[in-house]
């Protein structure tokens, strides 16, 4: 059974916590196992890491950016020293996440946005970023989308 951590912004309140377990109810359907993570602060940035080693979990969902701030010792986000894929689901404007946009990001991330009007801007403004999907019905389209996503990385 593939193992799938979801990142969420817990300083954020409750609204991302409920769609983290949202998608998780959703994915122990599609026959996943699934952990929530939430992310607080970058204190916690090797123990974050360490639990989504590759041998724990084979794919990370990251919520609306959740767990980018969290930077290493280059100032790039610890999440591209990775060894597992990553999927992250935006339902907030795509312009307040420029700067993450603008650093250096790992090649095997894909970002799923909820309106078009988001998708197109990323395609737009950043088009180093690979892997930018329209997805306006994310409780039908992850499932989909994971089940044709290469699970080597």
């Amino acid at each position: 059974m593939k193992k799938i951590a979801i990142l969420y912004n817990a300083a954020l309140g409750n609204k991302e916590k409920e769609l983290a377990k949202k998608l998780s109810s959703i994915l122990k359907k599609e026959n996943y196992e699934t952990s929530l993570v939430p992310i607080r602060s970058d204190v916690d940035t090797d123990k974050f890491i360490k639990s989504i080693h590759p041998s724990l979990c084979q794919l990370a969902l990251s919520i609306n950016m959740a767990g980018y701030n969290l930077l290493s010792t280059d100032s790039a986000p610890s999440l591209n020293h990775l060894t597992i894929n990553i999927v992250n689901y935006i339902d907030y404007p795509a312009d307040i996440f420029d700067v993450l946009f603008d650093m250096r990001l790992n090649f095997t991330m894909s970002f799923l946005f909820s309106t078009k009007e988001n998708t197109e801007y990323v395609r737009e403004k950043h088009p180093s970023l690979r892997h930018v999907y329209y997805a306006p019905c994310i409780e039908e389209y992850l499932p989909v989308y994971l089940n044709e996503l290469d699970w080597r990385y």
